[in-house]
């Protein structure tokens, strides 16, 4: 008889576990005539990479409904990926947009998040850094990476984001609660020193 509650009791809790995950759909949108040959799709509060050979849906599944945030990265193409703030079982679908990347000098040009989070904890800063998904945010006329945010990348692992001088108020204040994030972040990690390789300052920090 104990056996057989505790095997009931183990298949309930099973049956729980199983009932609160979430399967999301991940959907690629290719706006370009390339194929996708290689890429690393990152679902970073799990720390969980998935390598891609081929812009075809797939599905993954993740723990429970609640806030994720995803990535997808590739040498050949500048991505986009687009989800929802929370994923539940209504709204599960990640998109990928792949575009021509351009033309530019080392450093690279990121892509501006469509849900960029801006609370972010300092376990997960670091985990963004090393996913190198962790970049300040500038507007100008042009995308040219100035050398020092090269070598600021290349020593902290956090890049630079150049979006159009074109900027509307939201962009603005997501941009510079952004900055002010990983400004605190380094202060907390290195002091103030790091300050002096940032000729050019982000929006927000003087």
């Amino acid at each position: 008889m104990g056996k057989l509650i505790l095997t009931l009791t183990l298949a309930l809790f099973t049956s729980i576990a199983f009932a609160t995950e979430i399967v999301a759909t991940i959907v690629f949108e290719n706006l370009t005539e390339r194929e996708l040959e290689s890429g690393k799709f990152t679902i970073i509060d799990l720390n969980k990479k998935i390598e891609i050979s081929k812009a075809e849906n797939f599905k993954i599944t993740l723990p429970k409904k609640g806030k994720y945030q995803f990535s997808f990265v590739s040498d050949n193409f500048t991505a986009y990926t687009f989800y929802p703030a929370r994923i539940n079982k209504r709204n599960n679908t990640i998109t990928v947009r792949l575009m021509e990347k351009k033309e530019i000098k080392k450093g690279g040009i990121y892509s501006f998040p469509m849900n960029l989070e801006t609370d972010l904890s300092d376990e997960q800063i670091e985990l963004r850094i090393e996913n190198e998904t962790l970049n300040f945010i500038m507007h100008g006329i042009d995308s040219s990476i100035p050398k020092e945010y090269v070598d600021f990348k290349e020593k902290y692992g956090i890049g630079l984001i150049k979006e159009n001088c074109v900027i509307d108020p939201l962009s603005f204040k997501k941009a510079t609660e952004n900055n002010q994030m990983i400004f605190d972040f380094l202060n907390k990690k290195y002091g103030t020193e790091w300050q002096e390789e940032l000729k050019t300052k982000p929006f927000g920090i003087k």
